[in-house]
């Protein structure tokens, strides 16, 4: 029996033993294996995901970081490594190791899928989005991907996207109770935000018009409705200051290295550089920056409302 027989073997076998939950006999047999051949690859991979299965993110970290070593073009190396990096909450680290997963294969349903949430874990919603919809243009049926979008819509306060979300996974998979949950969630808080009473669902006394047309003051609150005024001014000031710091990052490095990336391939037109794809990043940036700017927009509005109508 061939060294290379005997290998294959263990592989094999390892990979009914991860199959079967017995990580633990895996991972004795990989790590002798990798002591014969430290850049194993699949014993490098299989060994990283028998200990991620066993929650011991940092030996799994070490074996897939090591795998991007010795094979730096292998893409499902890149995409568990954030994967792992997510899971630890490094989500900054974990954005830089997707993307150069995604520059590996811009197919890879899984690296979108945890740029999304590296990004949302950064409060980057907007790209969160973008990278979320990458995914589902690869895989329109991938049912966590539209309920991770859904979830950053309820974030963000846009009730309606968020239930087209939910109503897109219960299609694709119409007994998820997750998907179920989440819609559920959803309705109620929509049926609640139009209970809400509002100036212009009912008429006002013609006595209190005229008073009211004479002298402009600002409105008196009791203290639950003071308090409640106060919390929606705090969350739209977060929702603020995390599209903020998404529109630094976005000015300020992504933006930049991408009209760099055009340049060049402008400037080596003769060289017959892919430059598709490069347009294809700028206008995602561009549609994120506009989203961007509609929310800034809208909570800029709830906060001035707000201050111009209530006195503490």
């Amino acid at each position: 029996m061939t060294e290379e027989t005997s290998t294959t073997k263990v592989i094999r076998d390892c990979r009914e033993l991860i199959k079967s939950q017995k990580y633990s006999m895996a991972c004795d047999l990989l790590q002798k294996l990798l002591q014969e051949d430290p850049d194993e690859e699949d014993a490098l991979e299989l060994l990283g995901m028998a200990n991620f299965f066993q929650k011991k993110l940092g030996p799994a970290r070490e074996c897939f970081e090591r795998l991007t070593q010795v094979n730096p073009s292998n893409t499902q190396a890149w995409v568990n490594l954030g994967a792992i990096l997510n899971r630890s909450g490094e989500y900054k680290k974990a954005t830089e190791v997707l993307r150069r997963a995604i520059q590996r294969n811009r197919k890879c349903v899984e690296a979108y899928y945890n740029m999304g949430i590296a990004q949302r874990g950064q409060q980057m919603n907007s790209m969160a989005i973008s990278a979320y919809k990458e995914a589902l243009k690869i895989a329109p049926n991938m049912v966590d991907a539209h309920i991770n979008l859904g979830n950053i819509y309820i974030d963000m306060n846009n009730v309606g996207l968020a239930i087209q979300c939910f109503n897109a996974a219960i299609h694709h998979q119409p007994n998820s109770e997750k998907a179920k949950r989440c819609l559920e969630k959803a309705q109620t808080r929509q049926k609640q935000s139009r209970k809400q009473a509002s100036p212009f669902g009912r008429l006002v006394d013609i006595a209190q018009l005229d008073e009211q047309n004479q002298i402009t003051a600002p409105r008196r609150l009791d203290h639950d409705s003071s308090h409640a005024e106060r919390e929606n001014a705090q969350k739209q000031t977060k929702l603020i200051r995390a599209n903020t710091k998404e529109l630094i990052e976005q000015l300020g490095t992504i933006l930049p290295q991408q009209l760099h990336r055009i340049k060049i391939a402008i400037l080596h037109v003769d060289e017959h550089m892919d430059s598709s794809e490069l347009l294809h990043q700028f206008t995602t940036s561009i549609d994120a920056m506009k989203r961007l700017n509609e929310i800034q927009n809208n909570a800029g509005q709830h906060l001035r409302l707000s201050d111009q109508s209530t006195t503490t």
